[in-house]
């Protein structure tokens, strides 16, 4: 039996696809169309690795924080330090 992907609903499809257009950087893009690809057409793994042109391993990791963590888990540890770092000052 092969295994549908399923992806949480941290987001929309159309939230989805506008983080994609908004997104710069070609890898960046790639995890954000592989839960784009998951959420409009879930089916297995593999499928979305071909398409993607990720590994099955990348997807799956991909897939899995996402699922855990929601859209922060896409964007660069940097990034989500620098937010929370910058949220914590307005209010200190």
């Amino acid at each position: 039996m092969i295994e549908i992907t399923r992806v949480a609903r941290h987001m929309s499809s159309d939230e989805v696809k506008m983080k994609m257009q908004m997104t710069a950087g070609f890898h960046k893009m790639q995890k954000w169309l592989v839960i784009y690809n998951a959420l409009i057409d879930p089916r297995p793994v593999s499928e979305i690795a071909k398409h993607t042109g990720l590994s099955e391993f990348s997807v799956h990791k991909i897939l899995s924080e996402y699922n855990q963590s929601g859209p922060t888990s896409l964007e660069p540890y940097e990034t989500v330090v620098a937010r929370k770092w910058s949220e914590e000052a307005m209010y200190a």
